[in-house]
């Protein structure tokens, strides 16, 4: 495994402070090292296999348990011997778990079927997180932690990553915390993972040559049209032909398109149709 190496982190909690393309580069490293041919060819990864045969995590399905009215828990990464609460079915009870450190929770829902994009996602996401984050959340002999001062997380665990079902596989905006910024990090890990950009880009621009998108620079959209109805389902056929070339959801090929410049957004298509109704 390549380790993840880092010049500068925010204090006290030791976020690594680092830029996408920074993180970019350490995934596809780690691809790399572990299937490189998925670097030369488009395809789907296995995300359980990855956290298991190559970052040796021990892997648990459980249903993670939430406040009421709190964002559900997707997944969880355990980097210490610590203890997760979950909802036990059998007995229609809250209990505590003990969790062996370097342990991966996903949570039951996750794994529905129909989810199996979000699912590859998080696995990843929190594969991010074993990665790039054990200087915030593991302790080690004679070292301090963030949590071992505030004595909390999310639920109280202080070596656990508890991710939230709205925090995986989001599009990167105002980052506010430093727990925004470790998510932003493991989704863009996730994304380069699941659709590096040796094998992500030139598929992309091949779907896209198929479509009418490269059109609409030339195309004034009348203004109570909003987002272009026409744009939405070309944009649509894209992302699913990305999404079943490699395993993602429709949204997260979306992301990724944006995040590496491929599509515009609703901003930048708005600007346009601003710009070219003054032109003409």
């Amino acid at each position: 495994m390549i380790e993840f190496r880092c010049n500068s982190y925010h204090k006290p909690d030791n976020t690594p402070i680092v830029s996408d393309n920074a993180i970019r580069e350490y995934a596809e490293a780690i691809l790399g090292d572990y299937k490189p041919e998925l670097l030369r060819e488009p395809g789907k990864i296995s995300g359980e296999r990855f956290l298991e045969n190559y970052l040796g995590a021990t892997m648990d399905y459980q249903d993670i348990y939430y406040d009421e009215g709190k964002d559900p828990i997707a997944g969880a990464t355990v980097f210490n011997d610590d203890k997760v609460w979950v909802f036990d079915r059998e007995n229609q009870r809250i209990k505590e778990l003990d969790v062996c450190a370097n342990t991966i929770i996903i949570d039951n829902d996750t794994m529905q079927k129909g989810k199996e994009g979000f699912s590859l996602f998080t696995h990843l996401h929190e594969g991010g997180h074993l990665c790039i984050h054990p200087c915030v959340y593991r302790n080690t002999e004679g070292q301090m932690t963030l949590f071992d001062i505030d004595a909390k997380t999310l639920n109280g665990e202080g070596h656990v990553a508890l991710c939230k079902r709205s925090s995986i596989g989001g599009k990167k905006g105002k980052l506010f915390t430093q727990e925004d910024f470790r998510e932003h990090q493991a989704n863009v890990f996730a994304a380069t993972l699941a659709m590096p950009r040796s094998t992500f880009i030139p598929t992309a621009q091949y779907f896209i040559r198929q479509s009418n998108i490269g059109n609409y620079r030339d195309v004034i959209v009348e203004p109570d049209n909003g987002w272009d109805l026409m744009y939405e389902n070309e944009k649509l056929i894209i992302t699913e032909a990305l999404a079943n070339v490699f395993g993602v959801s429709k949204s997260a090929a979306e992301v990724q398109l944006k995040c590496l410049g491929l599509m515009m957004t609703e901003e930048q298509y708005s600007d346009q149709y601003s710009q070219m109704s003054v032109a003409f």
